[in-house]
Formats: structure tokens, sequence, C-alpha cells
């Protein structure tokens, strides 16, 4: 299969990364003016992450079907598996720790002003530390462990959960995947099992927070964060990217102004939708899960195929860069927000002005900083001495 690069998912990374960022803000909760607002309207970062797991799928299964034919196909070993797990984490790895060390050194800090520092606290945070440094924090479905240090990390220590599996899953599914028919069927039975194990996990989130005693140990974070579910938001990327690749490679042919069309439509849907989410009611709230992952397929499958105006769009240099920034965005942006939000909300009145700003000030370090972790991460060029 010849090796394409998406340009289009690049520049949505981008997007996505910064609907992330905004639904961290929640201090513009407290501003009376604006604070129902913020609630209703763009505190949902749901889409978005979905995307980014979708994404992580979609990917690997394009990476894998370019790298393998159909008659190499092998069945990976446990040591392959550990490889690739590791090589896809160890470039943003030495972010991801400075960002869980930034953390504990602010909360010792933090323990330490308001005499709360004890050889308990010390305890608490060397096994947190212990739990972090393989990224595994998610596996434990436990928000102590999960949102300790940095909270957005769960996302990257869920991804590299998965990761460890996924050469035995695009194994498995391309050995089942003979036809874009059979693809839909699985993409079905992947739709099933993230609404089932949504109300299974949180059935049994439910019953351990009431148990009393265990608060600071439940396991509370097996529907939103943990990689036990999750992977099958993984394993549909990995479906729609089978189904993108056979009908690419039939080459049918599409106009470009009926793309235009189509992103166009399923980027109002997905707008509109972002800004109702939140008013929707609650009462048997996993339908939501079910628009959620219905929409970001189709949002994703559209825009695979890099055609209509938005993704010439997307695709421009500055999109390009902003988009390969988004991961670091995504891991330095937290731990900025919520311990400068500790002196920003304690000397700090909550108002509009303000919380301003301090997002101003939260964007430009987090971008500043981004740009040289990406300026690090980035190769170097070796000139080979001529033998």
């Amino acid at each position: 299969m010849e090796k394409q690069k998406i340009a289009s998912f690049t520049g949505l990374r981008f997007i996505m990364i910064m609907v992330i960022v905004v639904s961290h803000f929640e201090f513009l909760e407290q501003v009376e003016s604006f604070g129902r607002f913020y609630t209703t309207y763009l505190h949902n970062a749901t889409f978005a992450v979905d995307f980014f797991f979708l994404l992580s799928g979609f990917g690997m299964m394009l990476g894998n079907l370019w790298r393998i034919n159909d008659k190499d196909l092998k069945f990976p070993k446990i040591s392959e598996s550990l490889s690739y797990g590791i090589n896809h984490v160890k470039k943003i790895y030495p972010v991801y720790l400075a960002t869980i060390l930034f953390g504990l050194v602010s909360q010792t800090a933090h323990a330490v002003y308001s005499e709360k520092f004890s050889f308990g606290f010390i305890c608490k945070e060397v096994i947190r530390l212990v739990v972090h440094l393989p990224i595994l924090q998610s596996a434990t479905g436990m928000m102590t462990f999960t949102h300790a240090f940095n909270g957005v990390t769960w996302f990257l220590s869920a991804l590299f959960c998965i990761y460890l599996v996924s050469p035995f899953l695009m194994y498995c599914l391309r050995k089942i995947s003979k036809s874009v028919r059979v693809d839909f069927l699985l993409l079905l039975i992947e739709f099933v099992a993230i609404l089932a194990l949504a109300y299974l996990f949180g059935a049994i989130e439910l019953k351990l927070q009431n148990i009393h005693g265990i608060e600071h140990l439940s396991v509370d974070n097996l529907v939103y964060g943990s990689p036990y579910r999750r992977v099958f938001y993984v394993l549909s990327g990995m479906t729609l990217s089978n189904m993108y690749s056979k009908l690419r490679l039939k080459e049918i042919s599409v106009s470009k102004s009926l793309f235009t069309v189509l992103e166009i439509t399923i980027s109002m849907l997905v707008v509109i939708y972002f800004f109702m989410r939140n008013s929707l009611p609650n009462t048997h709230f996993y339908y939501k899960y079910l628009i959620d992952i219905f929409l970001c397929s189709c949002f994703m499958f559209i825009f695979a195929f890099d055609s209509g105006c938005i993704s010439k769009f997307l695709e421009k240099n500055k999109m390009q860069e902003l988009g390969n920034l988004s991961m670091y965005i995504f891991l330095i942006h937290f731990p900025i927000r919520i311990y400068f939000g500790w002196f920003f909300e304690k000397y700090f009145e909550q108002t509009l002005l303000n919380c301003f700003i301090f997002i101003v000030f939260i964007l430009i370090s987090t971008f500043i900083l981004s740009y040289v972790a990406a300026s690090f991460s980035k190769p170097k060029n070796i000139r080979m001495s001529k033998l």
C-alpha cells in the first residue's frame, strides 16, 4: 500500500487540542456574568478526546497496512508488542516526565505551605510516582492515580496500555477484515461494546462509591479514562482505517466539490452538537456516548480523504506546525493552569478581566514551552564521514 500523510488530521489535532484546553478553564465558572454560559456551552472536551483515540487507531492501522503486506502478516511476539508501545511514547516521554515532576514539586510545596506535609503525604506521593513512571496509572481506574501530578496524563497512559496490545489487535482485525461490509459490522460491534462497557463500568463506579471508607481508593475512572473501555475507541479508529484503505484502493472517483459539501456539513453538525451536548437531558445519558462515537467516526472518515475546502485550509503550513505541537500543548497547559491557578484563585478576584489575563498567561507560557520542547525533540542531522 502506498504511504500517505493525511494533512487534514494534523491540522485537526490542533483544533481539537484547543477545545480540550478551553474546557480546562473551569475558573470561568466562578465569573458571575459568564460562568453559566461557559458551563453550558464551552466546558465540553468529550468529542475532542474521542477524536484522539479514534485518530490513534486510524493512524496505527494505516501505518501497519503500509508496512506489512497481507502475505507477510505474522502473529506478533510479546517483545514486539512491548517495543511497539515504547516506541510510540518515547518521543513525548521526557516532556511527560517533566510535567509529572513539576506537579510533584508543586504539590509538595503546597503541602509544606498549608502545613499538610507528613510521612503519610510522602508515602502517597511515592506510590503515585512509581505508578506514573511506567505510564500505567490509567490501568488502575482510580482518579487518585490517573489525575495525580498532571491530570491529563491519564490519556497518554490509556494510550500506552492500548499500544502494548495494538499489534495483536491489528493482526486480528486484518485477519477478520475481508470487505467493507465486514468492517462496517465490526464497527457496529465496537459501538455496542463502547455503550455496554459505559453502562457496566458506570454501575461498578456507583456501587463502589457507596462503600464507606474507600473514597480515596475507589475505582472511579473506569468509564472515562480506563484503557479497558477506551480500547474500543481505538479499535473503531482501526476499523475506519481498514474501510478507508479498501475504498482508496478501489480508486472511486468522487468530486472535490462533493467532499467540500460533506466537510462543511459534518463540521456544522459537530459544532452544533458541541454547543448543545451539555444542554441535552441526562436521563439515560448513555445515548450521548452513541452520538459522540457515531458523529466522531463520520467526521474522521470524511476528513480522511483530505479533499474538501476545509482540508485545504488545514493543510496550510501554520496549521501543520501547530498540529505537530498538539501533544506538547496538551501535556504542558494543564499543570500551568492548575498550579498557577492556586495562586490566581487565592489572591485575585474572579472577574472576567482577571480570568482573561490568566488565560493569556496560560496560553503564552504553554506555547513557548511547547515550541521549546518540540525543538529539543527534533532529530539532529548527523553528518556521516566518508569511509
